[in-house]
């Protein structure tokens, strides 16, 4: 059952992808008006995964513009070490100093296991560190799924992305790092 629901939820993606971008559009034009953010926060994705790689470095890179543009004022990376033995916030914090994002401004959350978990620990986490006015921003596709868990979880929280057409913008190679603080040894992937 659960297969079947996967695969209906991915071609139901598929076909939809021509009004994801009109979608994008009309969500960030809210979000957009709304920043700066105090915090945004960016859900991980497994470094050296299997199937689409890229997909880390372009939200590194969105991160990135996120920052730069001024939506926000500070960026937390979110994941634990679900698919490969890397803690995704702190890789993708790691990436994110040697990017040029000054590392006062990043913090991690290294215990989501889902985006539903990325979602609740990070709004705890904005909370005890008392940034008010957070966003969540990712890529279009995390994004089309993305905006009914924000909705269920922070009511009320913009979520933020960009077009389909800029993914090959945000597709830049990334600075060589060293992965090791991020690195867990002796990994075994955890109950979910």
């Amino acid at each position: 059952m659960r297969k079947q629901y996967l695969f209906f939820l991915i071609v139901s993606l598929l076909l939809a992808s021509c009004s994801l971008d009109k979608k994008v559009e009309r969500k960030n034009k809210k979000s957009y008006a709304k920043a700066p953010y105090d915090a945004v926060v960016i859900p991980g994705y497994p470094y050296e995964a299997e199937q689409n790689r890229e997909l880390f470095t372009i939200r590194l890179n969105w991160a990135k513009t996120v920052y730069e543009r001024g939506m926000a004022k500070n960026i937390i990376f979110s994941g634990s070490a679900v698919h490969t033995p890397y803690q995704e916030g702190k890789i993708m914090k790691i990436y994110a100093e040697a990017m040029g994002i000054p590392a006062e401004h990043i913090f991690e959350e290294n215990e989501a296991l889902s985006t539903v978990q990325n979602i609740k620990n990070c709004k705890k986490l904005a909370k005890e560190l008392g940034f008010k006015k957070i966003a969540f921003a990712t890529d279009p596709f995390q994004f089309a799924y993305m905006t009914i868990l924000v909705n269920l979880k922070a009511p009320g929280t913009p979520l933020i992305t960009f077009s389909t057409d800029s993914m090959a913008f945000y597709n830049q190679p990334l600075p060589k790092v060293d992965v090791r603080p991020a690195y867990i040894e002796n990994w075994t992937p955890p109950a979910r």
